[in-house]
């Protein structure tokens, strides 16, 4: 792994120190990657980056677009994208700033690593951490640690590849854009919007989760202390064409 990226935002200096004291018990060195403040993005400044929401999306749940949060989210993970394929980095580590390590992560991480080597499996994408939302999930034949993700949520700590950054920058997803973790299950053709899915092709990023994940989010939602950069964020202005 060339380079492990920690996204954080600026103003959020309570969990970039707490992260830290974190990987550093865990031997970890990471690159703070500075994440796009959703509170600061205004449309004019959406417009100049020619980012536009997906025609027809709405939050599954919420019936809602998307809000500055989640696009500040979306920015932040696909400038590190656009910085792993400008530097040439063939595998990387991506992490969010609200985490917490399983047990023994740094031995279980190493035996993920190594059984994908034995196995010699051509990945792009590898989960460390989502919420899973279709079960009944297979093994990959051989493992003991890692399955094939079916639609998974969050995008706290996933593994990427060179040619999976490649692909999921070819679609050039922030002219219709839509929640990133949304994104990576629509790109490995897992998402069970196929309205979403169609404008979006080809969708074969190759993907693989560890089993059991080995990070979880700090806090859940409804949990005392939990936080939601994205969730706390207003809405966008709706496209006049979404309400024909």
């Amino acid at each position: 792994i060339e380079e492990i990226y920690l996204i954080n935002l600026t103003r959020r200096t309570e969990r970039r120190k707490r992260m830290l004291m974190l990987l550093d018990l865990l031997g970890i060195q990471v690159k703070i990657f500075d994440a796009v403040d959703g509170k600061e993005l205004t449309q004019d400044m959406l417009d100049s980056m020619e980012v536009k929401q997906l025609t027809g999306y709405e939050d599954p749940y919420h019936k809602r677009a998307l809000k500055f949060g989640e696009i500040g989210c979306f920015l932040s993970h696909y400038r590190i994208w656009e910085e792993m394929v400008s530097k040439k980095y063939q595998k990387i580590l991506i992490m969010e700033d609200d985490l917490r390590f399983a047990p023994n992560f740094n031995s279980n991480f190493e035996d993920m690593l190594y059984e994908l080597e034995v196995l010699n499996l051509d990945w792009e994408l590898l989960y460390l951490s989502r919420k899973i939302l279709k079960h009944s999930e297979k093994w990959v034949r051989g493992s003991s640690r890692l399955v094939i993700p079916k639609y998974s949520y969050w995008t706290a700590s996933y593994m990427l590849s060179n040619s999976g950054a490649i692909k999921l920058l070819q679609q050039e997803p922030l002219k219709k854009m839509i929640a990133v973790d949304e994104y990576l299950p629509l790109m490995f053709d897992s998402h069970p919007n196929k309205e979403w899915s169609s404008q979006f092709s080809p969708r074969n990023l190759i993907a693989y989760s560890v089993n059991p994940l080995l990070i979880e989010p700090q806090f859940y939602i409804g949990q005392e202390g939990y936080i939601s950069d994205t969730e706390t964020s207003s809405i966008i202005e709706k496209d006049p064409k979404d309400e024909l």
